[in-house]
């Protein structure tokens, strides 16, 4: 450890060879003691703007528990800091090649293991769908099968929920495991069947093509749950109706599809931004995805730039916006011109293509009892067209309150 006071740093040399620097005031802002980060709600207490700009570390200490500073002050009032090795060295203020994160408190590179899908080939008996039993969730003894539950979700992009009492409260309960849900205009927890007059293509009986939920939200729903109550003729209640199979697609697997086999198809989607809206519930009014980017979004949102990674690709894809069914045309022009545009409409057919390729679509019959839990912002879904009377309970959650009961469940992310 070096003591840089000039420099107003302390440089430190890991055991594994990594070198960081830590300027002093970074430091001071830091400290994790008591007096300076309350204890049980982890916010800051100590006043930033009242440290001294050029504040310098007084004496530096090797402990076991990690890193001790001692600041300016009176031999009696002299405040002490201690950040620990594992702490310091997952987070570095600033880039530094040499630096190599540690922590479990820093988010970790994105790697396709963290992306697995599983896919599930129609009528086939070699594979299977990744279930949870219902008992496993929502035991009050054990957190193991809620634990398996999430991580399911974060790794494959969707679970199944067998042994489900095939009722609304039980649904309910069940996505309630997670979080609170996330109410939009369709209510919070619904419940409904096909409709006349519906505001939405998804309360029809017509055929829908895999898409992701409230791409017209500035932040669209994190997971989406369905039940499928019952599904049964109009000329006879006992009868099965026909159709109505539910379709899912890893949107990750198939935009990496999509970079491999044709990179500039995938930038374009990656970078011109597509204005969606829901227009169908005038009592709720419209809602556009124009709130912070008023021409909305592009189909593919990647994490923001770092040292090693500046141009969009699957290895920093965090959401799939995709909903032709919402797309509108926006009042200011986003293309530059018309080969801009026209390249466009080619990378969303090919998008298009693959989504309704064998390769990656997944067409499940949903049955009452099992319902199915997905990640909205990963995997796409659709349904057939189907003939009969259809009852469909389920909700949404939000990508945080998700993304919150995995860390305290210690999901790793």
């Amino acid at each position: 450890m070096v003591n840089d006071m000039a420099n107003q740093e302390l440089l430190v040399d890991f055991n594994s060879g990594a070198a960081m620097r830590f300027p002093s005031f970074w430091l001071r802002d830091n400290c994790p003691c008591p007096a300076c980060q309350h204890p049980s709600t982890h916010q800051r207490l100590l006043d930033t703007f009242a440290i001294d700009p050029e504040i310098k570390v007084s004496s530096i200490e090797t402990t076991p528990e990690g890193l001790q500073v001692t600041w300016p002050g009176t031999e009696s009032d002299a405040h002490r800091s201690i950040y620990p090795w594992e702490w310091l060295s997952g987070h570095p203020p600033f880039n530094q090649p040499s630096a190599t994160p540690t922590s479990k408190g820093q988010a970790p590179p994105a790697s396709n293991t963290q992306r697995e899908w599983i896919h599930v080939a129609p009528n086939s008996p070699n594979t299977t769908l990744p279930r949870v039993s219902y008992n496993a969730i929502t035991s009050p003894t054990s957190a193991t099968g809620l634990k398996h539950f999430l991580s399911n979700i974060h790794t494959y992009g969707l679970c199944f929920m067998p042994d489900t009492p095939p009722n609304p409260e039980a649904t309910q309960t069940l996505i309630e495991t997670i979080s609170h849900i996330r109410a939009t205009h369709y209510g919070g927890f619904w419940d409904f069947t096909s409709e006349v007059n519906p505001i939405d293509t998804a309360y029809t009986n017509d055929y829908l093509p895999p898409h992701t939920d409230t791409t017209y939200f500035t932040d669209p729903a994190g997971l989406q749950l369905f039940h499928c109550l019952s599904h049964t003729s109009l000329a006879d209640a006992t009868v099965p109706g026909k159709g109505g199979e539910s379709t899912f697609v890893d949107g990750f697997a198939a935009a990496s599809h999509l970079y491999t086999t044709n990179p500039d198809l995938y930038h374009t989607l990656a970078t011109y931004p597509i204005l969606s809206a829901a227009q169908g519930d005038p009592q709720h009014g419209s809602f556009y995805n124009d709130t912070t980017s008023r021409q909305g979004y592009p189909v593919f949102i990647h994490s923001a730039p770092n040292g090693s990674i500046t141009s969009p690709s699957p290895s920093t894809l965090v959401q799939i916006r995709w909903n032709n069914l919402d797309r509108l045309s926006p009042a200011t022009p986003v293309f530059p011109n018309h080969t801009a545009l026209k390249k466009w409409y080619g990378a969303a057919r090919a998008w298009s293509q693959i989504l309704d390729s064998p390769e990656f679509l997944l067409t499940v019959k949903l049955q009452p009892g099992e319902p199915v839990i997905f990640d909205n912002w990963r995997v796409l879904h659709g349904r057939l067209g189907f003939e009969g009377k259809r009852r469909i309970c389920g909700a949404y959650i939000g990508m945080d309150d998700f993304r919150a009961k995995c860390r305290s469940l210690q999901v790793e992310l």
